[in-house]
């Protein structure tokens, strides 16, 4: 008789964690689908690419190229995007110093890339295309190790590289 009684309860509580584990998953989805704005592209200790005294790490705030890229999930493990940002940013460190910099940027105005690829979620990561993003709240952040590259003056060494950390906003 004490079998009987295992029995049942043992079904309620793999029910209840089946149960719980599905909603935990769809919430984990549903926090992730939508459409998400570049807000942010940072750098550590930043930059004052335009000349006006501030320095940012958000490098938007110095540059003026459009910038109109979005990320789209949709509910099929899905990620779209039909405008990438883009700009070629050349970072030249002037010889003898240590901190002061000189900018060539050329912002992408020939054309539209945009991509899909599938993505996969795991507690507040998400895998798009084997690289890892961040969910926190409203925010989504992918880094890029040594993206950001900066050159002698010459433009022919690479003498030092900063991560990019690109940050989307859920709309």
């Amino acid at each position: 008789m004490t079998t009987s009684l295992v029995v049942p309860n043992m079904k309620r509580i793999i029910l209840a964690l089946v149960l719980f584990t599905l909603v935990f998953v769809s919430c984990s989805s549903d926090s992730v689908n939508g459409v998400w704005v570049l807000t942010e592209w940072n750098v550590n200790n930043g930059f004052d690419i335009n000349n006006d005294g501030i320095i940012n790490t958000n490098i938007l705030n110095e540059i003026e190229c459009v910038n109109n890229e979005t990320l789209v999930f949709d509910s099929k493990g899905v990620v779209t995007s039909n405008n990438t940002f883009n700009p070629s940013i050349d970072i030249v460190l002037v010889n003898g110093t240590s901190n002061n910099y000189v900018f060539n940027v050329e912002c992408d105005e020939e054309g539209v890339i945009s991509f899909a690829t599938t993505y996969t979620i795991n507690g507040n990561e998400v895998l798009i295309s084997d690289r890892v993003a961040t969910v926190n709240g409203n925010k989504l952040s992918r880094v890029f190790v040594d993206a950001i590259k900066i050159y002698n003056e010459d433009l022919t060494e690479i003498i030092a590289s900063k991560d990019l950390t690109l940050v989307y906003t859920k709309q």
